[in-house]
């Protein structure tokens, strides 16, 4: 992962605290805890309680190149990130854990883009480069075991990025 990315992550991590997204997630949970974050970056531990978030970047592609004023050479790049919902039924909640995965899904477009009536709450602030746009392009659910349920979300977050030469 390049320092543009970690960048990207670090933003995407940061708006995610700055959100209600951490609260909705451990309300499910079945017993409170310090010790786990809803969002984790690539993997999960193995203790995670549920429902949990594995977001992972799964392609980055250069779609223009540019000098700046200042004779820096920037970017502009669009990244793929997936956010990975994970569900199971909870004691007491009627849900199913795809309709679990759903609501929370929904949650997470809430803040960064892609829900029909809420305009996206997030805001993206890169440390090196700035961020033009993010565009919601997928999400569905996929049954990851006998309980479980995975809801991928897939988004496009366009960047402006410098490059050192």
């Amino acid at each position: 992962m390049t320092v543009g990315m970690a960048d990207l992550h670090k933003a995407i991590t940061s708006a995610w605290d700055a959100s209600t997204l951490e609260v909705t997630f451990n309300a499910l949970w079945s017993a409170a805890s310090t010790e786990f974050f809803a969002l984790n970056d690539q993997d999960a531990p193995g203790n995670q309680p549920f429902p949990y978030v594995v977001m992972d970047q799964t392609n980055s592609n250069t779609i223009d190149r540019m000098s700046s004023c200042d004779n820096r050479i920037r970017e502009v790049r669009d990244v793929e990130v997936r956010f990975n919902i994970f569900a199971r039924e909870i004691d007491g909640d009627s849900r199913s854990s795809k309709a679990i995965a759903a609501y929370l899904a929904e949650e997470i477009m809430k803040v960064f883009g892609g829900h029909p009536t809420t305009n996206p709450t997030g805001t993206i602030t890169l440390d090196n480069g700035n961020h033009l746009i993010t565009t919601y392009q997928n999400g569905f659910g996929i049954k990851a075991d006998e309980d479980i349920c995975q809801w991928v979300l897939v988004y496009i977050f366009r960047l402006d990025v410098p490059v050192a030469v």
